[in-house]
């Protein structure tokens, strides 16, 4: 029986998941089918977890399986976002030409998305989903007749507002172009509207300009925002100080904010002059006793590693957090404590950095002029830390703060150690690999009734992690589960861990899988190297439908750049010879269904792996899968069609040379050039129809590009192979010498070799004859292995082998030097490259 804390942690898990739970002696259960956004292991490896769910309602056997056949396991719908489909689909039919969705549908799509984000704290808008945003939100603006009510409606929407709040809240993996043209569309929409919503379509595209590296041009948009007639200049209270934030308010306090940004982006680009520009402006706007210009100037002093800079930025900033008496530090939000904590952080970790102790002591007595929030006594302890105090007289300073509880504060005031006093020391002592000291913080934190954390217990998973120590991380994360879990901090740190599990040889899949269900229970997201990790993992045991069920779950909630971190290891996993051909194709028919936008490189690469594993049938589905795609960064080019050709002449699979060609009669977007057809008749001749291959030669020489030199190599290669081909490579032949072409020893090789093809041996060799006295040729080792070679049957080769060592001795000892192979109706084939490129 398992115990009772077992017990009660799986109730919790399903639960959280939003899973029955059931028992599994009970002899009438009922399931119900649950979409649940998590990733689980195979049948096997997840029975001791439970049941698993189904559509059906009780557990009858259907007429196949009474035969012992099971039935077909259906995979997981994509998991995405409200309305992501619906915007996917207006770019699939913009793509192809189709008629569209109706634009109440895509605005509802629209509004539903940014809804959904707006909700979800955590959830970032993508580079990716604002393409499609963005696409969504032109269609829904263009109006198809005279003043559209459409048009009206979503302009003055919600869904805008709530578009430019997520635009604000966390920063994409990678800001791309796509989130600037987002950003500058909302605010061309809402610039004139009323006031709130107008600032925060300046706030967003502000934020992604900077963000993009264009300071200059925010600057712009801030000034013209100005100018703008429901702007006017912000009252101040006696004291200087801005007033809160009221209806109308936000856009004055998006102000401050959006130069603070703007003085950040310019010192990032090392535009110091205009840094100096723009603190006047906000000089003569009356902005500089504000706290995120202060902030701001603080951190580009930070980044020019001035000293008197810095000191002079912490005295205003400082100056201006503490100048409103009527209104103390610890009354004004939890919010602006910590970004006040976080500031003063930066400094003295600039301070221990770079050794500036003098400077470090003035900002900390600054500090204890007031009694400091509690973060910031964290601030304080960290840089003491730092400067060289022990473990001890830290314990000393923590004392330190509680007496100056005494001091007449309220009781909901007071400065007490908290486990997140303890993490901050901890981290730093990680930070310095220094285990020993941060375990010395964890026991000076449990003497004063403290206990670790998550916070804690993932410090420690990170830094075992950092060191490799798999079974220590473990063991933190065994201790983690006994937490409040309720923040997700620890999401990142236990996908680190997966990741190094899945590498790991010594760990078994059971120990992975528990971890991953672990994560998954809580529907959290896994990071991108997670999924690629499992990915792999169920590939290698054949469990195809838990690798699509994995990336259905995850892979549309991810950037370019995150989609392409997944992608990239299936692919090299498909591509790895030592992959077997069963497990290639499956990985491809996923990569293929979840990864829409692979392009044709990655594409191409798949198909010629097919190829060189003895698969063209395989290669050519891919090559179809290229050919009925809507996007052109994926459909073939005339490129691709020369790598399909080749790849079937290797192959001489005659079937699949076939349906390539097909397929190009029939796609406008490709125009035959004499590449192409070099490659037709390549290929047409290594499936042993070179009369069929010789058309396409006519069809060069009739053409306006015309021949190349690779041409005619090729076409004599046709001709060698080819029937009554000998006639061919005289008319040919015959035809170049008209037009006084440069004849090379390469031309000549290719020319002997076509009429030996055919068995006309004696005219090859009186041609090479009278070509050697004349002077036309040096016949050396190349031109005599051509000959040779092109020579059909073991009797004809050891004819031309005697004429060979008779005539040009020199030339035959030239080509026995290169090596000889010995095939099994006894010609031989010697070292030399005959092989012709389009």
């Amino acid at each position: 029986m398992p115990s009772h804390s077992h017990l009660t942690r799986q109730v919790f898990r399903r639960l959280l998941a939003n899973e029955p739970i059931t028992a599994r002696g009970c002899l009438r259960r009922r399931q119900y089918h649950v979409q649940a956004i998590q990733t689980r292991p195979s049948a096997q490896a997840r029975r001791h977890d439970g049941v698993q769910l189904s559509k059906s309602v009780d557990r009858r056997r259907s007429f196949f399986q009474m035969f012992g056949l099971k039935p077909k396991k259906e995979a997981r719908e994509a998991d995405m976002d409200p309305g992501l489909d619906v915007m996917m689909d207006l770019e699939r039919r913009t793509r192809l030409r189709a008629r569209l969705p109706s634009k109440e549908s895509v605005a509802t799509a629209f509004e539903a998305f940014f809804k959904s984000k707006y909700n979800d704290h955590g959830s970032k808008v993508e580079d990716n989903q604002a393409r499609l945003a963005l696409q969504s939100l032109k269609y829904c603006l263009e109006p198809e007749v005279l003043n559209d009510p459409t048009t009206e409606t979503i302009a003055h929407s919600e869904a805008v507002l709530t578009a430019c709040i997520c635009l604000n809240k966390r920063y994409p993996v990678s800001i791309t172009s796509d989130h600037l043209e987002l950003a500058r569309s909302l605010h061309d929409l809402m610039a004139d509207q009323a006031p709130k919503r107008a600032a925060a379509a300046v706030k967003s595209y502000i934020r992604m300009l900077c963000a993009l590296g264009q300071p200059t041009e925010a600057r712009e948009v801030l000034l013209l925002h100005e100018q703008r007639p429901q702007i006017s200049p912000q009252a101040k209270d006696p004291e200087g100080h801005l007033p809160p934030s009221s209806a109308d308010g936000a856009q004055y306090g998006a102000l401050p904010a959006s130069w603070g940004q703007i003085l950040l982006a310019f010192c990032a680009t090392g535009a110091q002059h205009e840094v100096t520009t723009t603190l006047d402006m906000v000089r003569e706007r009356d902005l500089l006793a504000t706290t995120a210009i202060t902030r701001a100037m603080l951190k580009v002093s930070l980044s020019s590693d001035k000293i008197e800079e810095i000191e002079r930025w912490w005295r205003a900033h400082h100056t201006v957090v503490k100048g409103n008496k009527a209104i103390p530090l610890s009354s004004r939000g939890m919010s602006f404590i910590a970004s006040y904590a976080r500031t003063v952080g930066l400094a003295l970790a600039w301070c221990v950095f770079n050794s500036a102790n003098d400077l470090g002591r003035s900002i900390v007595s600054d500090l204890m002029e007031e009694n400091p929030p509690k973060p910031v006594w964290d601030a304080i302890f960290v840089w003491a830390a730092g400067t060289g105090k022990s473990v001890d007289e830290i314990g000393r300073m923590i004392e330190v703060m509680e007496e100056s509880n005494d001091s007449g504060l309220e009781v909901e005031d007071h400065r007490l150690p908290n486990s997140a006093t303890i993490n901050a020391l901890v981290a730093w002592a990680i930070s310095k690999d220094d285990p020993y000291t941060a375990e010395r913080f964890i026991a000076l934190g449990r003497d004063r009734g403290i206990e670790p954390d998550a916070k804690t217990f993932v410090l420690q998973m990170e830094y075992r992690l950092h060191v490799n120590d798999i079974d220590g991380a473990l063991t933190a994360y065994k201790n983690l589960q006994a937490t409040d879990l309720s923040s997700d901090e620890d999401v990142l740190v236990v996908n680190n861990l997966i990741t190094a599990l899945c590498s790991s040889p010594r760990h078994d899949f059971d120990t992975i899988m528990n971890v991953a269900a672990d994560l998954s229970d809580r529907r959290a997201r896994f990071a991108p190297e997670t999924v690629a990790k499992l990915s792999l993992l169920h590939l290698n045991r054949d469990e195809i439908h838990d690798v699509t069920d994995l990336l259905n779950t995850h892979a549309y909630h991810y950037s370019s750049v995150e989609k392409t971190r997944v992608r990239e290891p299936l692919l090299a996993y498909c591509l790895a010879p030592t992959t077997p051909i069963a497990r290639s194709w499956d990985t491809y028919t996923t990569i293929r269904e979840v990864f829409d936008e692979l392009d044709r490189e990655a594409r191409t690469n798949l198909m010629t792996n097919f190829f060189q594993r003895d698969r063209p049938d395989m290669a050519v589905h891919v090559f179809n899968h290229m050919r009925s795609h809507s996007r052109a960064d994926t459909m073939p080019t005339s490129d691709t069609y020369v790598t399909a050709f080749i790849g079937t002449a290797k192959r001489r699979d005659l079937e699949s040379l076939e349906v390539v060609h097909n397929q190009l009669k029939l796609d406008f977007n490709i125009t035959l050039n004499t590449r192409l057809r070099n490659a037709l008749i390549i290929g047409y001749t290594s499936c042993g129809r070179p009369r069929a291959a010789l058309t396409f030669w006519d069809d060069i020489v009739a053409s306006r590009e015309g021949p190349t030199y690779n041409s005619i190599h090729i076409a004599l290669r046709a001709c060698e192979k080819a029937q009554f081909g000998d006639i061919k490579a005289q008319e040919i032949w015959t035809r170049l010498r008209k037009m006084n072409i440069e004849l090379d020893n390469a031309l000549w090789a290719s020319y002997v070799g076509a009429l030996a093809g055919n068995g006309n041996v004696e005219l090859a060799v009186r041609t090479l004859e009278k070509a050697e006295r004349e002077g036309e040729l040096e016949v050396d080792g190349f031109v005599v292995g051509s000959l040779f070679m092109g020579t059909p049957g073991a009797e004809g080769q050891r004819e031309v082998e005697g004429w060979a060592r008779r005539e040009f001795g020199g030339a035959w000892e030239e080509l026995e030097g290169m090596g000889v192979e010995e095939m099994e109706d006894e010609t031989r084939v010697f070292g030399i490259d005959r092989s012709v490129t389009p």
